[in-house]
């Protein structure tokens, strides 16, 4: 990127971002997009990704399509874009065809620089159909782990987002973005798009700001309550609480015993006061949040001072991930998880249970096509709300089983399941304009009379052609208005004055099949169990993480792939070796040494023999153990010979 589009590229960051200057890295990852390579961004949570192809849509000409499996993020991201006057828009399954149709026109017509899709959406025949008349530049893919199988989070419709866009492929340029890929992910990203020689930008993964700390224990509240009472100080604190009942008791019994503020935040709250929460939490009102693993997806909060994870992530991706929005600003930040032995094997059973048999997943779609009144062949125009709880009931197995076999099918690309939706109010009149025009006027109602008008003025003409949505959040801020007294002003207006037809979305999960329903499913056991056993291998790696005595921070950059990494000096394991070295002396050595001369021993030998206490005697052992003086074997500890 030569010197005058550098200039260029700095004024669109100002002009839109508000910043002076790039963060590390983004500027070399937007000259390689704008030099038209291949580009591959390994960037941490929080460093700035979305810029990475955000700011080279506004400086292209053309369109920039950017794949993206959370519904969720991408209108986030699109309404943040449009505050900052670029023009953006999405289609996913939440929106009527007849929206997606007219969206795809606009595209067409040069009406945006962003058009954000989920990766289901570019095998449909209508996407088919526009894709050659778009003016596309630049193809963005977003959570590109999603591609590989060994990814944490694969998603087979991933692996044909470079065959959908085959007939364009190379004269547009590309970029995949990432935050957590192992070497064998990152080659298995670069196959499946064609990259074969990609530019590849790296902030690494090492966070000198963070301090690494596992704790094991038994009586987790109890060391909650203590971390909590000693990380408040230092500023806001994000909790990781795993289940919905945890999240709520661990904020009462925080806010009642530390007097520290703290609510909870979980699919089971209204979608208003979960966003409520968030702001404030971001805003640095709120100091403490306790949250399931959906909080924190492209939340930009840099001065998170503490993450406590109370449930232990099943992956070290999903691990670095969320415990990486502590200390995003570089100032000094604690990460830690708490830890019992019966969490590996509770944590195995329900990577298990979260796959079903062949049969459970047949007969959980068969029910679920049902309750959508779907015949064999049939196909679903738009997304519909399902409910778990009747899915359960219906199937005759447990929820747990039911949502797990709606995620296996989501995850092979034969349903689109979308759950955390930002709510949304669908609404299509079904009286002539006119009629409603003067049913406004002549109402003696004022309250009725404003309610419609605004809806007709936020709503427009596109409502009487068939159903719009916008974001349930921001009707009610129109309307002025509690979001009980949205429903049931909508109600009346639409069971007792029949003016028009309304739908709420978002606070149970929506569903829409891919395809047509099919008559059996055809499902391979081998397809099943894989996936399942990547997902096994990556909790031993976890297991690992939490049981190694070396450096932790070593442990995760060498996991995604980094080489010659120097401990980091102050996680837990760091600061206990300092420690030990301090406290282990020639003499302590010395006598070990002499006390396993006559072949290995045990811990209770060991202390009989020296008279010490067992804490220092598994104090030496450790020490010994790493400087490969002395190895264990069957519970009994040797002298290493060759280390005389």
């Amino acid at each position: 990127m030569d010197n005058e589009t550098l200039e260029i590229a700095r004024e669109a960051l100002q002009k839109h971002w508000g910043f002076t200057s790039f963060r590390e890295g983004q500027d070399a990852a937007i000259k390689s997009v704008l030099e038209k390579k291949n580009t591959m961004v390994l960037f941490p949570t929080g460093g700035g990704k979305s810029l990475c192809y955000q700011l080279p849509s506004v400086l292209f000409e053309g369109l920039t399509i950017v794949i993206s499996p959370l519904v969720a993020l991408m209108q986030d991201q699109v309404h943040q874009l449009n505050e900052r006057g670029i023009a953006a828009t999405f289609v996913n399954s939440t929106i009527s065809s007849w929206e997606v149709e007219q969206r795809l026109v606009n595209a067409r017509n040069g009406m945006y620089d962003l058009l954000y899709c989920a990766p289901e959406r570019l095998e449909t025949p209508l996407w088919e159909a526009e894709l050659p008349r778009l003016d596309v530049d630049l193809i963005a893919i977003d959570e590109a782990h999603c591609i590989s199988e060994w990814g944490h989070d694969f998603r087979p419709s991933y692996r044909q987002i470079r065959p959908a866009f085959e007939s364009i492929a190379d004269s547009v340029s590309w970029i995949a973005l990432t935050a957590t890929a192992t070497p064998e992910v990152r080659a298995d990203i670069a196959e499946n798009l064609g990259f074969t020689d990609p530019e590849v930008i790296s902030k690494g993964f090492e966070r000198p700001n963070l301090k690494w700390w596992v704790t094991a224990t038994e009586q987790k509240q109890k060391k909650i309550l203590n971390a909590v009472k000693k990380a408040a100080p230092l500023g806001s604190g994000l909790i990781y609480g795993g289940t919905r009942r945890n999240c709520e008791e661990l904020a009462r019994k925080i806010t009642n015993q530390l007097g520290v503020k703290t609510e909870a935040y979980h699919a089971g709250i209204e979608s208003s006061n979960r966003e409520e929460v968030q702001n404030r939490w971001i805003a640095g009102d709120l100091p403490l949040v306790v949250a399931t693993n959906a909080f924190g997806m492209g939340i930009d909060k840099a001065d998170c001072r503490y993450v406590i994870h109370y449930e232990m992530p099943y992956s070290l991706e999903a691990y670095y991930q969320q415990a990486g929005r502590a200390g995003r600003d570089g100032l000094e930040s604690f990460p830690m998880l708490l830890f019992k032995p019966s969490d590996l094997a509770i944590a195995r059973q329900r990577i298990k249970d979260s796959y079903p048999e062949k049969d459970q997943l047949q007969h959980v779609y068969d029910v679920l096509c049902d309750s959508l009144n779907l015949a064999v062949g049939a196909e679903m125009e738009k997304s519909e709300e399902v409910s778990i709880r009747a899915l359960a009931k219906r199937s005759g197995y447990p929820a747990r089983i039911t949502q797990s076999a709606l995620k296996v099918l989501n995850q092979l690309s034969i349903i689109e399941l979308i759950e955390y939706l930002k709510p949304r109010v669908g609404i299509q009149f079904v009286a002539s304009q006119d009629y409603i025009r003067e049913q406004i006027q002549v109402s003696e109602n004022q309250r009725k009379s404003l309610f419609l008008d605004t809806l007709l003025r936020q709503f427009g003409g596109e409502a009487f052609a068939a159903m719009k949505y916008l974001d349930f959040d921001y009707i009610q801020q129109k309307l002025g208005v509690s979001p009980n007294a949205v429903k049931k002003g909508l109600q009346v207006l639409q069971d007792h004055d029949q003016l028009l037809k309304f739908e709420l979305n978002g606070e149970q999960p929506m569903v829409k099949l891919v395809d047509e329903r099919q008559a059996k499913l055809r499902l391979r056991k081998e397809e099943l169990e894989q996936y399942r056993n990547t997902l096994l291998e990556k909790l031993a790696y976890m297991k690992g993480y939490i049981q190694t005595e070396n450096c932790r921070e070593v442990y995760i950059r060498q996991y995604f792939g980094e080489q010659e990494v120097s401990p980091c000096g102050h996680c837990d394991n760091c600061l206990q070796k300092k420690k030990e070295d301090v406290q282990f002396t020639n003499s302590d050595l010395l006598a070990i040494r002499q006390a396993l001369s006559g072949g290995g021993k045990t811990l209770g030998h060991l202390c009989r023999q020296l008279g010490w206490s067992k804490a220092r005697i598994k104090r030496s052992l450790s020490h010994l153990i790493r400087e490969e003086k002395v190895r264990a074997k069957t519970e009994k500890y040797f002298w290493v010979n060759n280390n005389k």
